[in-house]
């Protein structure tokens, strides 16, 4: 859990970290609980200050963790934890943003109604905040039936669901994709597969295999947690819609619409193509870019997919999407990057499109990531044929 400091020094407390958040004047003894909210990877370098003097507030907590985001709804969540909290988003050694919470009208997505006969559950769930100037006697009202969490059962229920985490680092968002793609078999390497290339390749990863409701709402919270750090950063400018090519990226346009709103309150439109064009109904609207009536010229796009491997798909959906009228393509963001050699003149892919084209390609997770990841799982036979396979066909050495 990193380490717990009781009454530390305040020069510890300003120690400098690269890349994370600060959430400072925590109401004393509420850090702890915010930390087991926060769930944060269990490689991130973390301190938890309790009972700090303060100026202000006679005592105070602290939590300072290595990450990269944190979600609106929690940020809703430690406001009604302490009302009295700031938050501080460190960015390069530096504070790049500081926001001091504020005590939610009401919560969305966070608790579950305990009415069974009530809608109100999941991404779903609305509560509104009654707030008491003793925090500990707010209560949560359940606005589909009225059902009332009181302030501690609240909380309780709010820490067994944050169990999923809520804060988001760009090494949590790989590890959680490859381990749905092993689990799921959406991920294959212990044999060889022939590739649509002709290649023998000792791994083959099939997104579509990610296809029951648990794999859906985690692809949600990855490709919408990925891109808002993309954005955070400010690698992507931002964008109007999210494009996916047909047919296996349809679906990750609109789970990644429907996470960016849910989970960072981001609301974009997005748009995917036919393999056939339409020529009857509604034409304009969606005979060859269903959504196609809604853009306008010099619109941002960014493309969504759920592999590259020489990148002729990615150059054929920005063909289609110039039909368009003049739209600007922001970035385009995929599941795995197989680093492989393209036919342009043995640059891959990405570094092709980068080039040539000028679009920034952003994988989640490139293949040699992905070896780092599992090979403690080969044999020694199966290391092997990485290796080679690499030295044959890819951009990246492996060893």
């Amino acid at each position: 859990m990193g380490s717990i400091v009781e009454r530390p020094e305040e020069k510890l407390l300003v120690q400098k970290i690269e890349r994370g958040i600060v959430i400072d004047h925590i109401a004393p003894c509420k850090g702890v609980l915010i930390y087991s909210i926060l769930n944060p990877d269990p490689g991130s370098t973390a301190v938890i200050a309790k009972n700090v003097p303060s100026a202000k507030h006679g005592r105070k907590d602290l939590v300072k963790i290595e990450g990269e985001y944190i979600t609106s709804s929690l940020v809703n969540v430690i406001a009604l934890i302490s009302p009295t909290a700031t938050i501080n988003i460190i960015s390069d050694w530096r504070v790049k943003s500081k926001e001091r919470v504020k005590p939610p009208k009401e919560v969305v997505g966070v608790i579950d109604c305990r009415n069974p006969s009530c809608m109100s559950k999941g991404p779903n769930s609305r509560f509104s905040v009654e707030l008491n100037p003793s925090i500990e006697l707010t209560t949560l009202r359940c606005t589909f039936c009225g059902y009332i969490y009181y302030y501690e059962d609240a909380v309780r229920e709010i820490t067994q669901k944050a169990s999923s985490g809520i804060l988001v680092s760009r090494s949590r968002v790989r590890r959680e994709l490859l381990d749905l793609l092993v689990r799921k078999g959406g991920l294959r390497y212990h044999q060889r597969f022939r590739l649509k290339s002709g290649r023998l390749s000792p791994y083959f990863v099939n997104v579509g295999a990610l296809n029951d409701g648990e794999s859906l709402a985690k692809l949600r919270w990855i490709f919408a947690s990925y891109i808002a750090l993309l954005l955070q950063e400010g690698l992507i400018e931002d964008f109007d819609f999210v494009f996916g090519p047909a047919y296996k990226a349809i679906n990750l346009a609109s789970l990644t619409c429907e996470g960016l709103k849910e989970y960072y309150a981001i609301n974009k439109r997005f748009l995917y193509d036919r393999k056939e064009v339409k020529n009857y109904g509604d034409v304009s609207m969606d005979g060859s870019i269903v959504g196609s009536e809604y853009f306008s010229p010099g619109q941002k796009i960014l493309i969504v997919d759920d592999t590259i491997t020489t990148g002729k798909t990615k150059i054929a959906s920005l063909n289609k999407l110039s039909t368009l009228g003049d739209p600007k393509i922001v970035a385009v963001v995929v599941a795995v990057d197989r680093q492989e050699v393209s036919e342009e003149g043995g640059l891959s892919a990405v570094e092709y499109l980068e080039k040539h084209l000028g679009v920034k390609i952003f994988p989640i997770l490139p293949a040699s990531t992905i070896y780092e990841m599992i090979k403690q799982d080969l044999s020694p036979e199966e290391r092997t044929d990485w290796i080679s396979y690499y030295n044959e066909y890819g951009v990246v050495k492996l060893s």
